[in-house]
């Protein structure tokens, strides 16, 4: 099975095991991705590669553009076949299962207790049979015909079929009334017997057929698909064997990481692209952001972010794969007798690099290409076009057994694409599959076919709420629509409207609904305006676009008329938030440090995004500005807590502040936080994982957690583990902060003790002063009997009759809970009252407090 299929359910994966015993060919398609510094000439490449001439002008990428069916190769000549061709990429597909049969029909067969027949060429049977209202005529030659809304045709719906209608009373007749089909093949023929009255209705109308008859027998043909399998053969196509390469050309500017990654994926190989007139020392000329450096970049930084991004979210099963191509450009900026001394110099650089590293299996440097992207006649040119071809081969995807029956509906797609239909209904992809005559899929095989063809890159089906009624048949649909949004500003350069929204997202980090929908509303963007609650859905989904929560006075959600975009945040955090009164006294803070060497930017944007759907931003200063910043935000945890996260480039630094003192940080609230962040990260880190590698699960961790100090300034840290072996207070090393050790413990969920450990927060009076929040309470309430909670109730102040009235309920935990948060509400009770209260009335002591700010997780 395609690695992919072992990720389904066990229910899907084995839908495709029985599809591709029915029956199965052998799949050949190479993909190359072209990723690297901006300016390095990808694009002059992938122009070249698909046959066409480098544009005259230097023009940026704006996002991905992608080159499908432009590119190919022979298998057995080993020739790289760009540009034009006397065959289209539909056409290989079709060879890729050509019908054996010469010519199948399709007959309605009528059994009545007269004899009688009729042949009657009508358009496709199962086009009458939903009984739709469209307008059906009768010719004098029997010819129907059917009036159907032009966008709701395909090439098979246009097909004209040939049907037979006859009728025979020697034939068994099947009395079960029922709905379902017997289907077999008879020679070249497939018949179905129709038994349902209601469907015979419909069809003995659409035939004009008045006799009474109990079944019908049905045939299927399909000429229009016979049509081109015999064009395909008489180019003998089929003998050919020929592959598509589909070639990804990334966008070098770094508001795309956030993107891209979206795309990435095992089953390419990649190509990075390096500038070979410049060493890998030089500064770059452009200034952008990238991980692991803050100063100025360098060709080195981009290869060492671009080869560990690829190799740690693109895993395969099969080391050494993906594999990963470097080519020099640039060789006519260099002089001609230099130019094998910088060739020998960088590529040896590179050797030195990643000898010692797991990373050097993936990468293919043997061939040191240096090349003039814009001289087609250079000879190293070919030299890529070479390699492409072997490393394709060397695939493990290639030549993996695929379903025949997905033929049809991948022949349907590739129509609707080339008549720019990038998007359509599930309803309508159900019609289209209803009316393959050859072999349509059942609803279980559909589904299994959209999971499948999404695996792979192929489509875009989100199988979620609100996204699961459209599919999107070609990528670039997403693409633009991300980049008509999330785009580099030079690309936004004269457009008034799209000046703004790029201004506001790069200072604020939003953007308003509005603006979008004006900007979709516009000729260029029109055909995202159509499906723009769909479209905003997806980028909502993959945590591109944010909706902010918000709430009133009363919890209760306010709407937002605007979006959140972590990614295209630039300004940097001068609130001077971290440098406040005494803030090394009011935080506590953890990190979560990457096992790989770096975390991918996609990463941190997308962590970001999801605190933003947790968290409200908090507002600060005298312009109650929000704090969200490029990779770092301060979100609101409850009025007087608030929350610092800070993305780095191989660590994530998490910061509890309390508004007075880290000792009312309350640490159920904390251990709680720490355990939904850590989950958070895993499984958006799994999620990239298991999206672009071949791999099912991985039991490494992404992430491990560190202890930091409250430092603001390049905090020390330490594991965890070395916890165990320091006394009440931990000293850092650099800052010399004493940091109380039980504080520290505050992001552990806290064991069950038979007393408070010492330093224990329920001891300070500024926490007993303060009131329970509802957590608390649940646990307190689960502590005692009903007649016990009665008790403390009329201690803490509550008459009998507020006990008594309290709301009635069967579950006698929440009847507890209810009365103990009256008395809260009513009287404004706080711990210390809470203590006393516990005291008096002989059911314990202060340890009880101790329960309640670190206990386990209350479900109810």
């Amino acid at each position: 099975l395609p690695a992919e299929v072992n990720k389904f359910d066990k229910e899907s994966a084995h839908v495709f095991s029985s599809l591709l015993k029915e029956e199965s060919y052998s799949h050949y398609e190479s993909r190359l991705m072209l990723a690297g510094e901006q300016g390095t000439g990808k694009t002059t490449l992938a122009r070249y590669l698909v046959g066409k001439q480098p544009t005259r002008l230097r023009i940026s990428t704006d996002g991905i553009e992608l080159y499908n069916g432009l590119s190919f190769m022979d298998r057995d000549s080993k020739k790289w076949l760009g540009g034009h061709q006397d065959f289209s990429l539909e056409e290989i597909t079709v060879s890729r299962s050509l019908l054996k049969e010469k010519k199948i029909s399709k007959s309605v067969k009528l059994d009545d207790s007269t004899p009688s027949s009729q042949d009657v060429p009508v358009a496709a049977l199962t086009k009458s049979i939903p009984g739709s209202k469209r307008n059906l005529q009768r010719n004098p030659n029997d010819t129907l015909s059917s009036n159907i809304r032009e966008n709701e045709n395909t090439d098979s719906m246009n097909d004209r079929d040939r049907v037979e209608a006859l009728t025979n009373k020697e034939k068994p007749i099947d009395n079960s009334g029922g709905c379902r089909p017997k289907s077999g093949f008879i020679g070249e023929m497939h018949i179905e017997t129709v038994t349902k009255p209601g469907a015979i209705r419909r069809l003995k109308n659409f035939f004009g057929v008045n006799k009474k008859v109990k079944e019908i027998k049905v045939s299927i043909t399909k000429e229009k698909f016979l049509e081109k399998s015999s064009k395909v053969g008489k180019k003998q196509l089929h003998n050919k064997k020929i592959a598509p390469i589909i070639i990804w050309d990334f966008g070098g500017q770094d508001v795309f990481y956030s993107t891209h990654q979206t795309f990435l994926t095992y089953r390419a190989i990649y190509m990075i692209v390096l500038d070979g007139s410049r060493t890998l020392d030089d500064p770059c000329p452009s200034e952008q952001y990238l991980p692991g450096k803050s100063e100025h970049k360098t060709a080195r930084d981009y290869l060492l972010f671009w080869i560990n991004t690829i190799v740690t979210y693109c895993k395969g099963s099969i080391q050494g794969f993906p594999k990963i191509m470097v080519v020099l450009t640039h060789k006519d900026q260099v002089k001609a007798h230099d130019v094998e001394e910088r060739r020998q110099e960088i590529f040896a650089e590179i050797n030195e690099m990643f000898k010692h590293t797991p990373l050097m299996q993936h990468l293919v440097i043997e061939d040191k290409i240096f090349v003039n992207a814009k001289d087609k006649n250079d000879t190293e040119m070919e030299k890529i076009k070479e390699v492409i071809i072997s490393e394709s081969e060397r695939q493990p995807t290639w030549g993996e057994l695929l379903p025949k029956c997905f033929i049809p509906l991948e022949l349907e797609f590739a129509s609707l694409t080339r008549r720019n239909i990038p998007l359509i209904t599930l309803e309508h992809l159900k019609k289209v599959n209803a009316l393959q005559p050859i072999r349509p899929l059942s609803e279980d095989e559909l589904k299994v076919f959209l999971k499948f063809q999404h695996s792979i890159g192929k489509l875009l089906y989100f199988d979620q709420l609100k996204l699961n009624d459209r599919i999107i048949l070609s990528p670039t649909l997403l693409i633009d629509a991300f980049k008509s949004i999330v785009t580099d500003k030079r690309f936004c350069k004269g457009d008034r409207k799209r000046e703004e929204i790029w201004d506001a997202m790069g200072m604020r980090g939003v953007v308003s609904k509005e603006a979008i929908q004006e900007v979709w509303k516009r000729k260029k963007y029109i055909k995202f305006y159509k499906d723009k609650d769909y479209l905003l859905n997806v980028m909502t989904h993959l945590d591109i676009l944010v909706e902010p929560k918000r709430y009133d006075s009363n919890r209760t959600r306010i709407p937002a008329d605007f979006y959140y975009v972590a990614s295209m945040v630039r300004g940097n955090d001068d609130s001077g938030y971290l440098h406040s009164t005494t803030f090394t006294q009011r935080n506590i803070a953890i990190a979560f440090q990457s096992t790989s060497l770096m975390i991918p930017p996609a990463l941190s944007f997308r962590f970001i995004s999801y605190c933003l759907s947790v968290w409200a931003v908090k507002t600060y200063g005298e312009a109650n500005d929000d704090m969200l910043f490029h990779r770092s935000g301060v979100f609101t945890i409850d009025p007087s807590l608030d929350m610092y996260i800070l993305c780095e480039d191989d660590k994530i630094t998490v910061r509890l502040v309390h508004a007075r003192t880290n000792a009312l940080i309350m640490r159920d609230l904390a251990s709680s936080i720490n355990e939904c962040l850590t989950s958070a990260l895993e499984k958006i880190s799994q999620l990239y994982i298991r999206t672009s590698s071949d791999q099912s699960q991985t039991n490494d961790e992404s992430f491990v957690t560190r202890v930091c100090c409250s430092s603001p300034d390049k905090p020390c840290i330490i594991p965890f583990e070395n916890l165990s072996h320091v006394g009440k207070i931990w000293k850092c090393s650099t800052h010399g902060i004493e940091h109380n050790i039980h504080m520290i413990k505050s992001w552990i969920s806290g064991k069950d003790e038979d007393r408070c450990e010492p330093g224990c927060p329920v001891t300070n009076e500024e926490f007993l002063r303060e009131l329970p929040s509802d957590r608390h309470l649940r646990r307190l309430s689960l502590m005692f009997s009903f007649n016990e909670v009665r008790e403390l109730a009329i201690h803490l102040g509550s008459s009998v009759t507020d006990v008594d009235n309290t709301l009635h309920t069967s579950d006698p935990k929440i009847w507890n809970f209810e009365v103990i948060r009256q008395c809260r509400d009513s009287h404004a009770v706080t711990f210390k009252e809470i203590k006393d209260a516990i005291e008096a009335t002989g059911r314990g002591n202060i340890h009880k407090l101790c329960k309640l700010v670190k206990g386990d997780f209350i479900g109810f």
